[in-house]
């Protein structure tokens, strides 16, 4: 084996070896007696509030929006909600079972950030080894950095905090130390906002005053926004939504109606209930997570499927259900073409759908393109599946270059309203959903078969096809979402590279179809990094055929290399990279270089697919000098799936599988 070094699995920060943090508030920790006495919600709001003392107003000074958002994991593990609620710990790798409490805050200015999170519990991390000991506010901490440089963490004398830079970090056991400003005394309303309601498991709270109240569209001006919920058993949470408006006079019937709308896609135990109180309108529901399970545990209808091949003298097309569990039909809607379509149609006699059911739509309403949606309708609100019908049809193409003509030939079975059809020529190949500001036309269209039915065999031609543009032919339009096939108007030839890594010399070989082709040499073009190079084919020749190869010298690594025809028409374009043969040796479970050029290893990073997911080796830490032929790296990892070699940031140079 060749190396220097011994082979390691990389490791992240916070990724090697096992160790415990117990974090427990001082003065707040729990006993038995005080684990029942949460069971009934006492406690929980003041060490939720103990936590809020560690969030400076610096992690939100500057902001426009702010969410304060906080969570008594213990209590919520009561419940039994469909996804297990999980804390916030940004790059740093954690138990999530062992964190018993969070604060976080979250800001919206001219970005996103999460500036600050504090946990309490249990915490159990993996350390890569001792952390940096910093002192802040007459406190000594852990301070840790990502590798990323995403984030960094500090584990202090009760708490965790994580948070984007070591200055926040700071400030977070200033403000608990009372030698700063904390949020709450800097943003009053953020302090009544989290008071508002007793006897809570979490909340978050919203401070905007473009808040936009749903189902309104007033302009009213809103203080906060609060939602807190509260486990009152493992079936049920009990949900507060208030709103605290600017204005009492904004509070109507109306905005009352639109704030329980809020709800109306929640399983709920009963009605919601609604209390207003001057500025401030709450609604209170119990969350159904009984009901709520059930509909995450339902496998909705869906991945519809029909037959490629479209009878036309059928009666009706059947469509299959792909997946699914039994589902009443009565809490389904099918779309055809973004219209409701006809149940005593298309149930086609069920009671229920479910995996391997079909349903049907009449042979009339087939058209090409057209979208198909089924939409199961339930306490959490719907579930969706769609695809689309004759969305590709066959077609033949034959394209003369010299003369931009394009021969259309219909292909396919199914017949065609000839004045829905267009065939369109865009310079580049148009983006599926174009920005309207990009001006995307297409330069040249035609519409041949208006007031005809166009059955197989029927042939159009369209003018002005130039090498390098797409067509489109469409139906009903002529973007890309309209089209049900797609030509790429090839330039004559095709280009095959040889690159010299060590003499940095290329060489470009034209290749025709038809090797008894000959064309003049001066249509086509040698770029180096888009700069015509000093020689070109009509240097050296009159004409070229399949074989003609033009030579080029000082050509470094790296550098891009394109072959034009005419104006600017690609045929064909590389960029310039070594090459190395690459093998996997199964029994020394090792990756070997089989041949090719020799390459410094420090240019070169391996990257390894395994069953334990994905792990990068420089091979610098592994070769001392060139990696060449007959070197090994060692792979440590399971069942490998395949290896990579990568020369420099992106360039894929070698690949190898077990």
């Amino acid at each position: 084996m060749s190396g220097s070094m011994p082979q390691c699995p990389r490791r992240t920060l916070l990724g090697g070896i096992g160790t415990t943090i117990t974090v427990a508030l001082a003065g707040n920790t729990v006993t038995a007696t005080d684990a029942d006495s949460t069971a009934e919600g006492g406690s929980a709001p003041r060490e939720l509030g103990a936590l809020q003392e560690y969030l400076p107003a610096s992690a939100a000074s500057d902001e426009d929006s702010i969410v304060l958002s906080a969570s008594d994991f213990d209590r919520r593990r009561k419940a039994d909600e469909p996804y297990e609620p999980r804390p916030t710990t940004g790059r740093f790798e954690i138990e999530p079972e062992s964190v018993s409490k969070q604060v976080s805050v979250t800001t919206y200015g001219d970005e996103y950030t999460r500036p600050i999170t504090v946990l309490a519990g249990d915490i159990q991390f993996v350390d890569e080894g001792d952390g940096e000991t910093r002192e802040a506010a007459g406190v000594e901490y852990e301070y840790y950095e990502a590798d990323d440089g995403d984030g960094v963490a500090a584990v202090g004398d009760g708490v965790v905090v994580f948070a984007t830079d070591s200055g926040t970090v700071e400030d977070a056991f200033a403000a608990d130390a009372g030698e700063t400003d904390r949020l709450l005394d800097a943003e009053p309303l953020l302090e009544e906002a989290t008071g508002l309601y007793d006897d809570i498991d979490g909340y978050s709270v919203q401070l905007n005053d473009e808040y936009r109240v749903p189902g309104s569209d007033d302009d009213v001006e809103v203080d906060y926004v609060v939602r807190a919920m509260t486990v009152l058993g493992p079936d049920t949470i009990e949900m507060k939504y208030g709103i605290a408006f600017g204005d009492e006079s904004d509070v109507t019937d109306e905005l009352v109606e639109s704030i329980e709308s809020e709800l109306a896609y929640q399983a709920t135990k009963g009605d919601p209930t609604t209390e207003v109180d001057g500025d401030l309108v709450t609604v209170t529901a119990e969350r159904d997570l009984a009901a709520e399970r059930r509909v995450r545990e339902h496998d909705s209808p869906g991945f519809l499927r029909a037959d490629r091949d479209v009878d036309p003298d059928d009666d009706s097309l059947e469509i299959e259900i792909g997946r699914g569990d039994p589902t009443p039909v009565e809490d389904l809607t099918l779309e055809v073409g973004d219209e409701e379509y006809d149940r005593e149609i298309w149930a086609d006699g069920h009671g229920t759908l479910e995996e391997g059911d079909t349903i049907a739509i009449d042979m009339d309403d087939v058209e090409p393109n057209l979208s198909i949606s089924l939409t199961h309708d339930h306490e959490l609100g719907s579930s969706s599946s769609g695809t689309t019908i004759l969305s590709r049809l066959r077609f033949e193409y034959d394209y003369d270059p010299d003369a931009e003509t394009l021969t259309v030939e219909y292909a396919d079975e199914f017949p065609l309203d000839g004045d829905s059809v267009t065939l369109a020529a865009y310079d580049e190949r148009p983006a599926y959903r174009p920005d309207p500001d990009e001006g995307s036309d297409p330069h040249a269209t035609a519409q041949p078969w208006t007031d005809e039915t166009v059955s197989k065999g029927d042939q159009a031609t369209v003018d002005g096809v130039r090498a390098g543009d797409t067509v489109l032919v469409g139906w009903d339009g002529t973007s890309q979402q309209d089209s049900i096939g797609t030509f790429r108007a090839r330039p004559p030839g095709r280009v095959r590279f040889e690159y010299g890594y060590e003499s940095e010399t290329l060489s470009a070989t034209i290749e025709f179809e038809d090797d008894g082709e000959t064309r003049p040499a001066d249509e086509y073009e040698l770029l180096v990094d888009d700069e015509p190079t000093d020689t070109q084919w009509a240097d050296e020749y009159e004409t070229v055929t399949s074989g003609t190869t033009l030579e080029v010298d000082d050509v470094p690594v790296g550098t891009d290399v394109t072959v034009v025809w005419g104006d600017d028409a690609r045929v064909g374009s590389t960029q310039t990279h070594p090459s190395i043969d690459l093998a996997f040796d199964e029994d020394e479970a090792a990756i070997e270089h089989a041949g090719g050029d020799a390459v410094p290893a420090s240019k070169l990073t391996a990257r390894v697919w395994s069953e334990d997911g994905t792990s990068e080796i420089d091979l610098a830490d592994e070769i001392d000098g060139d990696f060449e032929d007959g070197d090994a790296v060692d792979i440590d990892a399971d069942e490998v799936h395949h290896v990579t070699l990568r020369y420099g940031e992106r360039r894929i140079v070698g690949f190898a599988r077990p």
